[in-house]
């Protein structure tokens, strides 16, 4: 019983992070595309350390996925909001004890 009172306290954790960031970053991807890519820019400052060569191509990666989600921003918001809303609901409902 133990390790299933462990597994049920870090996946409170878990929820309990994530919830409130995806939410966010559903409403940012909804809403306000700019501050989402101001934010991203802030983010993806590099300081010096990206001039390595496995960087580059981490960089090059990210910058795709950056371009996939703004090209599909609001199918991912939507699912970014619900993602919130069902981990708060398993959060609050389901997981307590």
């Amino acid at each position: 019983m133990e390790g299933e009172e462990f597994v049920l306290n870090l996946l409170k954790i878990f929820f309990m992070v994530t919830s409130p960031i995806t939410f966010i970053v559903g409403l940012f991807l909804l809403y306000d595309i700019e501050t989402y890519q101001r934010i991203e820019r802030f983010l993806g400052r590099s300081y010096g350390v990206s001039k390595k060569v496995w960087l580059k191509q981490l960089e090059k990666n990210r910058e795709s996925l950056q371009m996939f989600l703004i090209k599909r921003r609001r199918i991912i918001g939507v699912v970014c909001l619900l993602n919130s809303l069902a981990a708060f609901f398993i959060n609050s409902l389901l997981l307590k004890r």
